[in-house]
């Protein structure tokens, strides 16, 4: 009698132990791929909404209190950007001769970029570099490439450019661009001034 209960005592130990194996190797699955999500899918909202989704029994038994934390303040940041999204344009009075308005706007972005490698500044016409200098310029303005006339584009420090564009339907609606090369994001707009006359129209 002794000896069945030793081992029904070991058979259900072994039963446990197998339970008990299977159920930390599927957290410790989850929990790799949970945090290959946040390491990997950065704060990519498609990658968090999965997540989001999973059962409620599921969540419970495989989220420790330190990755519901991790979670939390991923959910977070999305909102933070967008508050910081809608950060209001600054125009102010122009302080230089010829400038009527200065234009500051927070949510610049670089207009993305195909170039790889240590960036140089080109400024022939024909290069992707020029181009997506034009990109930027029609970015920040607001005026369409295929109706912007480019007066004049130049160096402003090594990683630098300034340029004068206008409409094509009207050269004295004029706008002095300044823009700076963000590596991996591209030229990205930091001013735009208002011209009161173009001072590179012909």
């Amino acid at each position: 009698m002794e000896h069945t209960s030793r081992a029904e005592r070991k058979t259900k130990r072994r039963k446990t132990n197998r339970i008990l194996n299977t159920a930390i190797a599927v957290v410790v699955l989850l929990i790799i791929i949970v945090g290959f999500t946040i390491f990997a899918g950065g704060n990519d909202e498609e990658a968090i909404a999965p997540e989001e989704s999973k059962p409620a029994q599921e969540q419970e038994a495989t989220v420790t209190e330190e990755e519901s934390e991790e979670d939390l303040t991923e959910t977070e940041k999305p909102v933070e950007e967008e508050e910081n999204s809608d950060e209001e344009v600054v125009i102010t009075e122009g302080t230089d001769p010829n400038v009527e308005q200065d234009i500051v706007d927070p949510n610049w972005k670089g207009v993305g970029t195909s170039q790889t490698g240590d960036h140089t500044s080109s400024f022939e016409t024909d290069s992707t570099d020029w181009q997506e200098k034009v990109n930027a310029l029609s970015y920040a303005t607001g005026i369409p490439e295929d109706n912007m006339t480019v007066w004049f584009i130049s160096g402003n420090g090594p990683q630098g450019a300034i340029g004068t564009v206008s409409p094509k339907t009207d050269q004295n609606d004029a706008y002095r661009v300044y823009i700076e090369w963000v590596d991996g994001e591209g030229w990205k707009p930091v001013k735009v001034q208002k011209l009161e006359q173009n001072d590179k129209g012909r």
